[in-house]
This record gives structure tokens, sequence and C-alpha cells, in this order.
């Protein structure tokens, strides 16, 4: 994308969306935007709002176009139609519902699998045919070997209608691209965690949940007492210590997409943004305790449940955690060699998890917090 192009897209008030249009943006592409009114700013305020959140100023070069991917021809009039199929290069498709509950599977459903398709045949009418899919590494569902770049289904089970959703996404889109309908490249971040320079983050979801419930638990019990030291919190959590979580920092996820979009050659391929060393939770667990100032909490396996029963707390934090809980018994290992191959030499490079970096991600949150308070 080294030449200024004409980019529709969607999702761009979400965490992804949002840091890749400012980016797109900031490179003086055009960009048209499509995005749901909602009932407190109509769609070009509510865009141009969280834009303003992650850097950006100016907005000449963008259009923002009501509109939603759950319906046919996404939701558009026929000239707001006719204005994209005549005059974009490329599409971006960021948009998805990020529920994780069974309840929840239809609209997943509707959103993921239902959005995909009505995009796909949008850029079949654009004239370059080119579709950018953001999905997730988390389509290898239940996996325990190693999940290549190269496959979406081999038969894998899923923790969650989210996963199963956007693994039936990637199938239909891979089908679309051999049949030749487009030309697809499909983008899968892992965890994706805030600014590797700054520890800055606009959306909090996943870690930052867990994160958010802690500190609300333990600013209740710091008003009945009387100094504001080190708490102690028994707190036994359903994981295991040696198990992993992949953590990517946004700018690492945007830099990347834009740069593997950019190159020769990367056109139909798809690629794990995922950080190629993950972290352990036996190391990233008690750093984040110490910054919200708490010891007493501990991964636990099933049977420490048999032996003693839950709490009141632990019992709660199961409830309002338990898709994050999923992810602490393990996840897949993500195979990244063909994105690394496509940014070699580049200089974006996915750093390493450190002490240093989780108090910069951790500590920014939970200043913002303390500064809502």
């Amino acid at each position: 994308m080294s030449d200024r192009k004409s980019v529709f897209l969607t999702g761009a008030t979400g965490f992804i969306g949002s840091h890749l249009t400012a980016r797109l943006l900031e490179e003086a592409h055009h960009v048209k935007v499509l995005v749901r009114s909602s009932k407190n700013a109509d769609a070009k305020g509510r865009v141009e709002g969280i834009l303003r959140d992650v850097g950006v100023t100016r907005f000449e070069n963008l259009r923002v176009l009501k509109g939603d991917i759950s319906l046919p021809h996404l939701g558009l009039n026929d000239a707001a139609r006719k204005e994209i199929t005549s005059s974009t290069d490329e599409v971006w498709h960021c948009a998805a519902s990020l529920s994780f509950q069974q309840d929840d599977r239809a609209e997943i459903f509707r959103m993921n699998i239902d959005g995909a398709r009505h995009v796909l045949d949008l850029v079949k009418e654009v004239p370059g045919r080119r579709l950018h899919h953001v999905s997730t590494a988390y389509i290898a569902g239940n996996r325990s070997d190693l999940a290549l770049e190269t496959e979406i289904d081999v038969g894998q089970s899923f923790k969650n209608p989210y996963e199963e959703s956007k693994c039936r996404a990637e199938v239909m889109i891979a089908d679309a691209h051999r049949a030749g309908a487009v030309t697809a490249s499909v983008y899968r971040p892992s965890i994706v965690i805030g600014d590797s320079k700054s520890g800055r983050v606009t959306h909090f979801h996943g870690v930052y949940a867990f994160i958010r419930a802690l500190w609300t638990a333990l600013e209740r019990l710091r008003r009945r007492m009387p100094e504001s030291g080190l708490i102690n919190l028994p707190l036994r959590v359903p994981g295991a210590e040696n198990q992993t979580l992949n953590f990517v920092p946004i700018d690492y996820v945007v830099d990347g997409m834009i740069e593997i979009s950019r190159t020769p050659g990367t056109a139909g391929g798809s690629y794990h943004l995922s950080n190629p060393v993950p972290t352990e939770n036996r190391f990233w667990l008690p750093h984040i305790c110490r910054i919200l100032g708490v010891e007493g909490i501990q991964l636990v396996g099933e049977n420490s449940f048999l032996k003693a029963p839950m709490t009141k707390l632990e019992a709660l934090f199961q409830k309002q955690m338990a898709f994050y809980y999923q992810y602490l018994q393990g996840e897949p290992r993500f195979d990244c060699r063909r994105a690394l191959a496509a940014l070699k030499h580049t200089g974006i490079e996915c750093p390493r998890v450190t002490v240093e970096f989780i108090s910069k991600m951790a500590g920014w949150y939970v200043d913002f917090l303390k500064a809502g308070t």
C-alpha cells in the first residue's frame, strides 16, 4: 500500500479496526468505513470519537457510511454501494462479534459468518476483488499440536462459538479465493494488548477484564482497611501455571498487517500475527498481582475445588471470568513462520513479554482505572 488507495473498511470502532483506520489515514489513503449508528451518537460522531482516542486529528480522507455487516448488501443503499464498488481498491474486514457466550451463538454466527458472506458479496463487485480479512489465531480451537498458518479446519473442536464462527468464516473466504472470485489474505492475531511502547489500550477485553475484576474487588477491600498496603486475597483460579497465553501488542498487529498487505507475493496467504515466544501463566500472573498490590492468588487444577469447595468470591470470579478461564487451562501453539518471513528485514518484530513489558501494559491500565474513580 505504498501508493495512496481507496479503502473500504468494516469494524472501524473496534480495537484493531480503529488502529488500522488511524494508520491508513496517517498514510493519506482515502478510507470509507461502515459503521452502525448507536442510541447515543450517529455513525459519523461515533467513529470520529473513537478515532480521536487513537490519535486521529484530521478526517478529510474519511468517509463514514451507515450500515451493518449482518444485513444483506451490508445495509447500504444503492448509491452508497455503487460508490464503494466503483472506486474501492481493497476491502479490510475487521468487524466481528466478540461475544463468546453459548447463549449468544445465533447472534455470533449472524455477525461473523453471515457478515463475512455479505462482505464477500461486496468484494466480488469491487474492480480488484481484493480482500484483507482479520480473523483470529484461535480458530485452532482445542488443538494440542502446532497450528500451521496454512491450515483452517482440520476437524478441531472449539472452546466457544466465537472460535467456531471465525473458523467457518475463514473456510468460506478460502473457498471464494480458490474459486477465483476474490483475492483474499487472512490475518490471525492472538491476544491483542496495548501499545508496546506506551502500554496504552483503547478497548478492554481479554486480560483487561481479568485485571478489572481483580482491581474492583481490591478497591472494595481497601475501603474497609485503615492502610492501603499489600492485600492478601485468597483466590484460586482454575488454570495451569505451565500453560501459556500468547500476547501481541496492537502496534505489532497493525504494522504487521499493513506491511504484509503491501509485500509482493503475499496475496492469498494466511498469517499468524502471534508472539513467537508465548508467555507462561506462572510468569505474567504474579507480575500483574504485584502491580495491583495483591498476594494470595494462585492457579490451581480442578482437584483443588474437590478438596475444598469454592468460596463465594471464587464462585463469583468463576462466573464472571468463565470465558477467560478457558484459556488459562491451555492454548494451541501457533506456527508464525510465514508471517515472520514476510516481515523479515522490515524492522517489525513482536517484542517478548518481559517484566518491563507487563509493568507497562498493566500499569497503564491500572492508572486508567484509578483515574476513573
